[in-house]
């Protein structure tokens, strides 16, 4: 018996039960849109069908390249929604042997519009919510990029424009490298005004590839910094003002090429209940001008989380941050407070204010060039009726961290510096975990604490997607 049999989802999955090993060969892959406006270019498709589905030699690496081509068109922004089926020419699988069985792949999409305008408010990780004007353009240039000019507002005193291009695919035959080019105009709460553009490179491996994302970009800047504009966390009344910031006022340029690599097991992002994610940053910094290297700044980044007990009742996520920054010519240039790391916060180490933690002069944040930061969260289910299989969790934590101005000091006598005298706070709280966001509403306290550390002890609510 011959001819095209369609095979339904279950029978799939029986058949990946039973012989997830049987030899499969994609012979034709059709593409139908739901609508005849904006179709996708067939060099795109012919790109992602040979990074994902033609890669396929077995029944269950067809059903896992089938579920990153949805994935992948999904998230380089060409199709809204996408629906695969499998066709066979054979009845049965029975029998067949070593030959290949031959299949064919139907994929139904509904494409992106080309053009959508939307405004609203958005979340940050920050802890503040910010309110955005969007345009997207796709295909402008005819290859299914999308063109975005953004402009956003929040709660604090942050505001910017940015004008996007993200390309699907950089190179043909490749489906997970990407490139983005910006470019931006943007105010920041520090009285700092940047304005430049910058070039990125990044992979789009999912989760379960087991496989290291890298990203590079290199960028261009224009900063300006006036300490009038200067905004606080906290309220001050000083009129004085820091000689440590004054001599870094005025305009300065600078550019950069950075490269990140990430690597993230964990069943979620947001809110994981089991896994591991490992996270790495280098940055070098130049003066365009003369090319002349700056600094070197490295940080990385842990976390690990596991759950106990029936449907993940106790959950355990433990997180440690490191951070260096290496001043390649400290006789000629200084590191901008604006490049340096910052800690503290609702989403950072709880029960101390934004960049409530380390060098400050008259009350302002000098930021740091070395780092630690860790966390130890407990969260468990609500154990009350409908509570109990809701997205809210019982938290407990404690944080603590270090940040100091290294000022050329030997790396033994900087580790044992971050390694002692850190400021700590604990607390409990509640936890919202959503599909887009969390929400933590906590009630902290400091345990030990340095001069100058900016406290907020009591309730604090952060929001967000990143937490110690």
């Amino acid at each position: 018996m011959s001819g095209r049999v369609e095979l339904s989802p279950q029978y799939i999955a029986q058949l990946i039960r039973e012989e997830q090993d049987v030899p499969v060969q994609v012979v034709a892959v059709d593409t139908l849109p739901t609508s005849a406006k904006n179709p996708v270019n067939k060099a795109t498709f012919d790109t992602f069908l040979q990074g994902t589905v033609y890669k396929a030699s077995t029944l269950t690496q067809l059903q896992e390249q089938t579920d990153a081509l949805v994935m992948r068109l999904q998230q380089a922004n060409i199709v809204a929604a996408a629906v695969p089926i499998i066709e066979t020419s054979r009845s049965s699988v029975s029998g067949a042997g070593e030959n290949p069985l031959p299949v064919s792949l139907t994929l139904r999409y509904q494409p992106k519009s080309h053009f959508t305008a939307k405004t609203g408010t958005n979340i940050t990780n920050s802890g503040q919510g910010d309110a955005y004007l969007t345009f997207q353009k796709r295909g402008l240039l005819g290859l299914d990029e999308t063109v975005t000019l953004d402009h956003r507002r929040d709660t604090g005193t942050n505001a910017g424009s940015n004008v996007s291009v993200l390309f699907p695919y950089v190179v043909p035959g490749n489906a997970y490298l990407s490139g983005k080019i910006d470019m931006f105009d943007a105010w920041k709460f520090l009285g700092v005004h940047d304005r430049g553009a910058a070039a990125n490179l990044h992979t789009c491996y999912t989760p379960k590839s087991g496989k290291w994302n890298h990203s590079v970009t290199l960028d261009c800047i224009e900063r300006v910094f006036h300490n009038s504009a200067y905004a606080l966390p906290i309220k001050d009344t000083s009129t004085l003002v820091s000689e440590q910031l004054l001599v870094q006022e005025g305009k300065s340029l600078s550019s950069s090429l950075r490269w990140c690599a990430s690597r993230d097991a964990r069943d979620s992002t947001i809110a994981p209940a089991t896994g591991h994610m490992v996270k790495v940053d280098t940055q070098i910094s130049a003066a365009p001008e003369t090319a002349t290297p700056k600094f070197i700044k490295a940080s990385c980044e842990s976390n690990w989380v596991r759950s106990w007990l029936h449907n993940d009742f106790l959950t355990l996520s433990a997180t440690g941050r490191a951070g260096y920054i290496h001043n390649l010519d400290p006789t000629r240039s200084y590191i901008h407070f604006a490049d340096k790391f910052q800690s503290g916060g609702p989403n950072d180490v709880r029960s101390f204010a934004p960049m409530g933690l380390g060098p400050r002069s008259l009350g302002q944040p000098l930021g740091g060039d070395a780092m630690v930061a860790w966390g130890l969260s407990l969260f468990s289910r609500v154990p009350v009726g409908p509570m109990l299989n809701s997205g809210f969790r019982l938290h407990a934590f404690l944080n603590g961290g270090r940040l100091v101005n290294h000022n050329g000091m030997g790396l033994g006598d900087l580790a044992r510096t971050l390694a002692q005298e850190h400021s700590t706070s604990v607390g409990l709280g509640l936890v919202l975990r959503h599909p887009m966001a969390r929400f933590e509403l906590n009630f902290a306290v400091p345990v030990t604490t340095h001069d100058g550390d900016m406290v907020r002890k009591g309730f604090q609510f952060g929001l967000g997607f990143e937490f110690l």
